[in-house]
């Protein structure tokens, strides 16, 4: 089936080319979020998660500290192990930026996106060392505190793992982009 591709104010939407409409979506019109807007929704969660990312370390943390609910040190160690997060804030949010601009398969964007697999490994094996550092340094540790060490070793673990396979997508993508675009 030929798709149809309109320009102007919707011209993200893609229709198919038949009075009827069919395909795998019964007909139905499918709208997508045009990039700028996109790239303004990323951003602004992106924005979301350095506050939180901020927060924890500097506030959250330390309170619990005074409380007597965490370990003193607990504010140091979430900070260094926030550090390589606000690598991946910087290239997302740079990556959003691109998207914005309908730069979506270029080189930069590859390497944006390995430099974020580079920076979820490496903060993987932040939190895999501090969750070493907790299990040794106390005997009556507390569960979550541990808990929360490994699920962050793991999330950053995956992440590494999908930002490294995009990466890999994307550089296929630029470089048949780059190939059409030699041939028109």
């Amino acid at each position: 089936m030929e798709l149809q591709h309109h320009h102007g104010p919707d011209r993200d939407r893609t229709l198919p080319n038949t009075p009827g409409g069919s395909g795998r979506d019964g007909g139905r019109r499918r709208a997508h979020i045009p990039h700028h807007t996109l790239a303004i929704l990323l951003e602004a969660t992106d924005a979301c998660v350095v506050a939180i990312c901020l927060a924890l370390p500097l506030i959250v943390i330390p309170a619990a500290e005074r409380a007597g609910e965490l370990k003193r040190g607990s504010a140091l160690l979430a900070a260094l192990g926030m550090l390589p997060l606000a690598v991946v804030a910087v290239c997302a949010w740079r990556l959003f930026s691109a998207i914005g601009r309908e730069e979506t398969f270029t080189s930069g964007n590859v390497r944006r996106l390995r430099t974020i697999g580079v920076a979820f490994a490496v903060s993987a094996v932040v939190w895999l060392a501090e969750l070493v550092v907790v299990l040794a340094a106390t005997a009556d540790s507390r569960r979550l505190v541990p808990l929360g060490l490994a699920m962050a070793f793991v999330f950053c673990l995956v992440l590494a793992v999908v930002s490294s396979a995009l990466a890999s997508l994307t550089a296929a993508a630029t470089e048949l982009k780059t190939d059409n675009d030699l041939v028109i």
